[in-house]
């Protein structure tokens, strides 16, 4: 009987054990199939570039990128990324990285399931994790919010084995590490320092002082560089947070609709409805029962907890995960920011072991002896509804991945793809610089600010197409990926194409110009046209101005040559174009920052378009065109060379409409 039973036992674990090796096999594929279509844009651009710059030789970075809400970001990202990147510096390191987070939460995940509530459990949430759409798509796609998934999940595990498994403090001492890296890729997911600080008071007694003081002290040290930039700025990010808790919001449901959307995949296939919408409501049905059987059963362990060692271990467990659900959805019941998934994510994966926890107890209920007759057939009833939700999960994942093949943006193989163009034109022309033409004037926000650090061009500018044009000495390669841009339409009427190399990315064509020496100089000579400069004392000279047609109600055109005479401060500066009246009152403005000031360099030239709205009622009389700079963002103005700080360069004449 005995050598029956384990004979028995051997059989499951191999079937339980092949069940797993097919479901991670199927969760690495998943994740795998066209990693390198997921989008970049300008916060992957800048954190790429980032920790590239330190894995380069550049120093270590104190802060990330600049948040949504204004607050810039703790710079765990770039260090994790600056691993990836140091063992291979490709930009699809990275998405590996992300793909590797993804694969280890599902199965910390698994493994805690399993632990606390037997194998059923462990491979239900398993199947219920690796096929959810939003951790398949955040598996693959590069951004700060794609970790929380990890962090949080070595968090909660931590806690759970911790506190209802065995008090090892290494568990406890994770849980601190885990949650200083959780809050620093997202800093939305902190209120589950509550829940941590909520769960050590209701179950202080399994507390040891060593592994809390450890804990305690890891987290601070992971967040050492962050307050050493704190520090430095004058904690301006943490009176600016607390400013924003400040702000007035109104109670909300949003918070418990986003947390049901985590399990759902309309808000990442929004247009087939006839195959979320079914999908959805299972896992909608699925949770909301999963609730409700922890809530009975958790209940039930813990009236029984003094009596028996597993049921107050199983209670525990049970309090912690509806404890790590609550917290998310009663920290945004009242948000004055409009809530995405991502804000609530640090939530995962206590939902997938519910409901794997469920799951488990259904079926061990329906095997029953006294249900033996109808069990059986209930129980595969169940299982064949569970597994046809997941099988149409993972056609939903499919068609995602493949809808990306053809939606308009950026993605990583684009990227790759310049990066190597980049590098070999530039090869070809040591001693031109190149230019990249984009969205977003500065390294914080270019679509491709990543390049800077990626190729191996030196000093590579940057520039936004729509605002202004460098003309850098004594040559440039250029590379337009704004199509329709000012700066495109002027490269195209100027520069020498480079159709060879052109580049197609999606719906657009990324064309790639020269301009030579000999054309540059001539070029530069023609717009100049002998003017002599007027200097500010920042180190920008105007070269030459021209304007367009003048028309009442219509934008005035405004084309700016500027030379960079001197070597000038580090500060971001803008200009400033004015309609002013004979008294030098404003009638109309245009303001921006041109051609990012940190780039400029002695020498060099560039380009700046404005449009100045006239009013359509002006009334006819003498005006002036006026030009001024100023710091950014201390609006301080900078004096011209001969004294004042506005330039006057033209009296216009206006007879009335």
């Amino acid at each position: 009987m005995n050598k029956m039973w384990l004979k028995e036992d051997k059989h499951r674990r191999w079937l339980v054990g092949g069940l797993v090796f097919i479901v991670v096999i199927l969760a690495f594929g998943l994740r795998l199939r066209l990693i390198d279509t997921t989008g970049i844009w300008g916060d992957q651009s800048f954190t790429l570039n980032t920790a590239m710059r330190w894995v380069n030789g550049g120093e270590i970075p104190l802060a990330a990128n600049k948040s949504s809400v204004g607050v810039m970001n703790p710079p765990m990202i770039e260090y994790l990324y600056a691993i990836a990147l140091r063992v291979w510096p490709d930009v699809l390191s990275v998405a590996w990285l992300t793909l590797a987070a993804g694969m280890a939460a599902v199965g910390m995940a698994a493994w805690v399931a399993y632990r606390l509530f037997g194998w059923q459990a462990g491979l239900w949430t398993l199947l219920l994790f690796a096929l959810n759409p939003w951790s398949v798509f955040y598996s693959q796609l590069i951004w700060n919010q794609t970790m929380i998934p990890v962090f949080a999940t070595l968090t909660l595990v931590s806690l759970l084995l911790y506190f209802a498994v065995w008090p090892r403090g290494v568990y406890l001492v994770l849980a601190f590490v885990g949650a200083a890296c959780m809050t620093q890729v997202h800093p939305g997911s902190v209120m589950q320092l509550g829940t941590m600080g909520l769960i050590g008071l209701l179950f202080w007694r399994r507390l040891r002082v060593w592994p809390l003081v450890a804990g305690v002290a890891a987290f601070v040290a992971l967040y050492v560089p962050f307050l050493l930039y704190e520090n430095g700025v004058g904690w301006t990010d943490v009176t600016a947070t607390l400013s924003l808790a400040g702000q007035p919001s109104a109670f909300s449901r949003a918070a418990v609709l986003v947390s049901l959307d985590l399990l759902h995949g309309k808000g990442l296939l929004p247009t087939a409805v006839l195959l979320t919408t079914p999908l959805d409501s299972a896992m909608t049905l699925l949770f909301s029962l999963s609730l409700l059987y922890a809530l009975g059963w958790g209940a039930q362990q813990f009236s029984r907890r003094r009596q028996d060692e597993q049921a107050a271990k199983n209670s525990t467990a049970v309090i912690i995960l509806l404890l790590w659900l609550a917290m998310p959805v009663l920290f945004y019941v009242r948000s004055a920011v409009y809530l995405q998934v991502y804000y609530v994510m640090g939530q995962w994966p206590a939902p997938f072991i519910l409901m794997g926890m469920t799951v488990a107890a259904a079926q061990r209920w329906l095997r029953q002896p006294r249900r033996q007759a109808w069990g059986r057939w209930v129980n595969l009833v169940l299982v064949g509804a569970l597994l046809a939700v997941l099988a149409g999960q993972l056609v939903m994942n499919l068609q995602i991945q493949t809808n990306r093949l053809s939606e308009n943006q950026v993605q990583i193989r684009h990227i790759r793809q310049t990066i190597q163009q980049v590098n070999e034109l530039a090869a070809a022309r040591p001693e031109c610089s190149a230019v990249l033409i984009s969205e977003g004037h500065q390294i914080e926000i270019s679509r491709l600010a990543l390049l800077r650090e990626f190729t191996r061009v030196p000093g590579l500018l940057l520039a936004d197409g729509e605002l202004a044009l460098p003309l850098p000495q004594p040559c440039a390669l250029y590379l337009d990926a704004r199509p329709g841009s000012r700066a495109s339409r002027w490269l195209a009427e100027t520069a020498v194409p480079l159709p060879a190399a052109d580049l197609t990315t999606q719906n657009e064509t990324w064309r790639f110009y020269e301009l030579p020496s000999e054309l540059m100089q001539v070029t530069i000579d023609g717009l100049v046209n002998g003017r002599q400069p007027d200097q500010w004392t920042n180190g920008a000279a105007l070269a030459q101005w021209q304007r367009g047609e003048w028309q009442s109600g219509a934008p005035l055109p405004l084309t700016l040559l500027w030379q960079v005479a001197d070597q000038p401060p580090h500060r971001a500066y803008h200009i400033g174009a004015y309609l002013l009246t004979a008294a030098n009152e404003v009638v109309a403005q245009a303001d921006g920052p041109g051609f990012d000031s940190i780039q400029w360099r002695p020498g060099d030239y560039f380009l700046t378009w404005f449009e100045i709205p006239v009013p359509p009622d002006l009334p006819p009389g003498q005006y002036r065109l006026a030009l001024a700079q100023y710091t950014w963002p201390g609006l301080e103005r900078v004096d011209l060379a001969q004294g004042d700080n506005t330039l006057f360069i033209e009296e216009i004449e206006h007879a009335g409409s």
